[in-house]
């Protein structure tokens, strides 16, 4: 018998190799390792809950003295503004007397013009350094 003829066979494509798989192992060890840094991180020692205890309470205390210092800053506002509107009340009263007096003045002869002018030129002074002051006070 004659030997039968060998057949070609076609190649195939050469196939892709799957990665090869992580040893389990290592990655509940890994798991582990991260785990137990945050167990550790998150215990908090007795000298810690001492300092964080000890920073709350003294932000607290700076809360109440800021709250305080809100308190009498605006009580001051307060009391200057009433200053303020006290003063410029009495100005403006003051300018209306000194303007009558000017009104005053026009009518009067002229003997008694000179002492009226003496009289509005005084008040006109007053006022003036009224408002001078009034306005460094308030500046």
């Amino acid at each position: 018998m004659a030997a039968a003829p060998k057949r070609k066979t076609a190649k195939k494509p050469a196939t892709k190799k799957a990665p090869a798989k992580k040893a389990v192992g290592k990655k509940t060890a890994t798991k582990k390792k991260t785990a137990s840094r945050k167990a550790a991180s998150k215990k908090v020692t007795a000298r810690q809950k001492t300092q964080h205890q000890k920073l709350n309470q003294q932000i607290k205390s700076v809360s109440k003295e800021i709250d305080r210092i809100e308190r009498e800053g605006r009580k001051m506002l307060r009391q200057a503004e009433t200053r303020y509107n006290s003063t410029v009340r009495q100005l403006k009263s003051e300018r209306t007397k000194l303007e009558k007096q000017l009104g005053t003045l026009a009518s009067k002869s002229e003997l008694a013009f000179d002492d009226v002018r003496k009289g509005v030129d005084a008040a006109y002074r007053d006022l003036q350094k009224a408002v001078r002051q009034a306005y460094k006070h308030f500046s």
